[in-house]
């Protein structure tokens, strides 16, 4: 038999490599945090879908042993994703007997295919393999774990995005610490597993109802073209994700936000969490939180939750959290560094401050990440740090 090699094959076979040699780094790693595991495994689940698809490529599809090869993964990958988005949001994550309920759709499927893997193995005709094969209803089942794969991508991909979300809420209502990840990049990449959601329902019913695949192919070749971009990226993003910041984000209990949105309008009198807040009450609240921050300069603290200032302010946190959402506009994350902003920018206003390396300033202000504090002054000022020293003394 001759195989078939085309430029689609061969960038499979580069992703294939990539994907082992990621998934091999984080198990030669001495510390393996959960969250690695599971990018490990999703990653060699990924292989053994862009295996399977080379099979039907190469030809290796009309030869005896590789005839319905057991590579039935379709069902795996999608919870397998929702726990390492759940890993990432929830950093305390206990793998438990509940967890494994979710693929239990990918092991019944993976068990049947075994099962008409060993009925048709001795057989060495293809043509009987296919007349055994279509006896144990192969072709309907399979087009079954094509819908029910649609469905499960759906259903985990909604999951997914809520956990994120939800975790971007707490982030930016209770935490100021800069060194804690905003994960922009893992939510960008659901809503592009959302499009690819969509391209795969699109691809199933052309070959389905239109008998598109008996014809072409091109629209499988795009599918995991861009499924491999996205899960490489994922991948890649993952791998250098910093041991650290795990760490640091395990020590902060994630809980529901039920605090009320910045662009809504709180009421004179209104209950937060049964605790009613008055007119009065709300200015008295938003004095303490002007004194803290101005007077006492709280911000300096990179460390700062807003349960501490809560503290510092004597007040509940669920009113100093309401009482920043409704009168400053803001999240407690972006009013914290916006005072933080304010502050390099005086210092960086002093003749003096030439002395110091700007990243010095940064870390004396609050801010304790690098990469966070160029990307925050520069989305509030418009210019980076450097640029701003050199608005102010253009002779430096």
């Amino acid at each position: 038999m001759k195989w078939r090699f085309t430029i689609f094959e061969v960038l499979v076979l580069i992703g294939i490599v990539q994907g082992a040699v990621i998934a091999g780094l984080i198990w030669l790693h001495k510390i393996r945090n959960l969250n690695k595991l599971l990018l490990s495994f999703v990653i060699v689940v990924f292989n053994c879908l862009c295996i399977k698809i080379l099979i039907h490529t190469t030809g290796l599809w009309q030869t005896q042993a590789f005839r319905y090869l057991p590579l039935a993964f379709d069902l795996a990958i999608q919870p397998l994703l929702w726990l390492y988005t759940l890993s990432l949001t929830q950093p305390g994550l206990k793998l438990s007997k509940k967890h494994a309920l979710h693929f239990i759709p990918f092991a019944i499927s993976l068990a049947y295919s075994i099962g008409v893997y060993i009925v048709v193995l001795p057989v060495k005709d293809l043509a009987a393999k296919d007349v055994i094969a279509n006896r144990l209803y192969f072709n309907e089942v399979k087009e079954t774990e094509d819908i029910l794969s649609i469905v499960l991508a759906l259903v985990y991909w909604v999951l997914s995005l809520r956990l994120v979300v939800r975790y971007r809420r707490w982030l930016n209502n209770n935490i100021s610490d800069t060194g804690y990840p905003i994960y922009s990049w893992l939510k960008n990449t659901l809503f592009l597993l959302g499009v690819l959601i969509a391209a795969l329902a699109v691809s199933i019913i052309l070959d389905r109802f239109f008998q598109y695949g008996g014809r072409y192919f091109i629209h499988w070749q795009l599918f995991f073209g861009y499924l491999s971009v996205l899960i490489y990226y994922l991948g890649f993003r993952g791998y250098l994700l910093q041991d650290k910041q795990m760490t640091v984000l395990a020590q902060a209990p994630i809980a529901d936000s039920t605090l009320p949105d910045v662009t809504e309008e709180l009421p004179v009198d209104v209950t937060v969490k049964g605790m009613q807040l008055t007119e009065g009450k709300s200015k008295r609240a938003h004095h303490a939180i002007l004194e803290a921050l101005e007077a006492r300069k709280l911000y300096l603290d990179p460390e700062l939750s807003v349960q501490k200032l809560a503290k510092e302010v004597n007040m509940p946190v669920a009113i100093v959290s309401a009482v920043i959402n409704h009168s400053f506009r803001k999240t407690f994350r972006n009013l914290i560094n916006d005072y933080r902003v304010e502050e390099v920018k005086a210092r960086l206003r002093d003749p003096r401050s030439s002395r110091f390396s700007i990243l010095g300033i940064a870390y004396e202000c609050g801010f304790n990440s690098e990469a966070s504090f160029y990307r925050i002054f520069k989305a509030s000022v418009g210019v980076s740090p450097k640029e701003y020293f050199h608005q102010q003394f253009p002779d430096a």
